[in-house]
C-alpha cells in the first residue's frame, strides 16, 4: 500500500496533473533546469512521510498484537483454573467414594463373619474364637502338667538318699553331662528312669536334655529296668 502511494506521488511529481498541460508550455528554460533538484526534494519528503506512516502502522499492529496476546493468556489462565477446580472436585468425589466403599466392605465382612459364626455354632462346629480358647486352655494345662512333673521329680529326688543314687552312666546314651543334667532335675536312680511316663519323658527331653525322641530311641526305660535288676536282684 505504501509503495503504491509513493509511486503515485512520484508520478504526479514527474508528469503532473492532466489539467496542467497548458502550463507546461509556458515553463521557462530556467525552471526546467531547477526541476531535477525539486523532484529529488519532493521524492525524499514523500519517502520520509511514507516511512513515518509505516512506523505508525507497525506500532499500532504491535500494540494490537500485545493486547491480543494478553487477552489470550488471560483466557488460557481462566480455562486452566477452571479445569483444575473441576479436577480437584472429581478427585475429592473419588476419594469420598473410595472411603465409603472401604467402610461398606468392612461392614459386609464383619456381618458375614458374624453370620458364619452363628451358623457354625448352631451346627456344633467350633468357631475361630472357640478354637483359640481351646488352644489357650491346652497351653495352660501343658504348663500345669510340666509344673506337676517338676514337682514329682523334685519329690522323688528328695526321697532318694545320697547313698541310694545309681550310676546313670551305665545306661547307654547317658554320659557325664546328661547324668549331671538328670541329677539336677532330681532324677538319680534307675527306678525313676524306669518309671518315666509319657508326660515326664516329654518334659525331660524338652526342658532337661534338649533332645527330642532320645529316651525312647535309646530305650532308657528298658535299660534302667535291667540295671536295677542287676544291682538289686529284683525286677521293677
Amino acid at each position: 500500500m505504501f509503495a503504491l502511494i509513493l509511486a503515485a506521488k512520484v508520478d504526479t511529481i514527474i508528469n503532473g496533473n492532466p489539467g496542467d498541460s497548458r502550463k507546461e508550455c509556458d515553463v521557462s528554460n530556467n525552471t526546467k533546469e531547477q526541476a531535477p533538484e525539486s523532484m529529488v526534494n519532493q521524492l525524499k519528503t514523500a519517502v520520509d512521510k511514507a516511512q513515518e506512516e509505516a512506523g505508525k502502522v507497525v506500532d499500532s499492529l504491535v500494540k494490537e498484537g500485545g493486547k491480543l496476546r494478553d487477552q489470550t493468556l488471560k483466557l488460557a489462565e481462566e480455562a486452566v483454573g477452571e479445569v483444575k477446580e473441576r479436577v480437584d472436585e472429581v478427585r475429592g468425589r473419588v476419594e469420598e467414594a473410595k472411603v465409603k466403599a472401604t467402610d461398606t466392605l468392612d461392614n459386609l465382612e464383619q456381618l458375614f463373619e458374624e453370620r458364619v459364626a452363628r451358623a457354625l455354632k448352631r451346627l456344633g462346629v467350633p468357631t475361630r474364637d472357640d478354637v483359640q480358647g481351646i488352644a489357650k486352655r491346652l497351653e495352660e494345662m501343658n504348663g500345669l502338667l510340666r509344673t506337676l512333673a517338676d514337682e514329682r521329680c523334685a519329690a522323688e529326688a528328695a526321697a532318694v538318699p545320697e547313698d541310694g543314687k545309681d550310676d546313670l552312666k551305665l545306661i547307654n546314651g547317658i554320659g557325664p553331662v546328661l547324668e549331671g543334667k538328670l541329677n539336677g532335675a532330681g532324677i538319680c536312680s534307675y527306678r525313676q528312669i524306669a518309671a518315666l511316663t509319657d508326660t515326664a519323658i516329654e518334659h525331660i527331653e524338652s526342658e532337661v536334655i534338649h533332645s527330642s525322641g532320645r529316651i525312647r530311641r535309646e530305650d532308657w526305660i528298658g535299660q534302667a529296668g535291667m540295671r536295677y535288676l542287676e544291682k538289686y536282684g529284683t525286677p521293677l
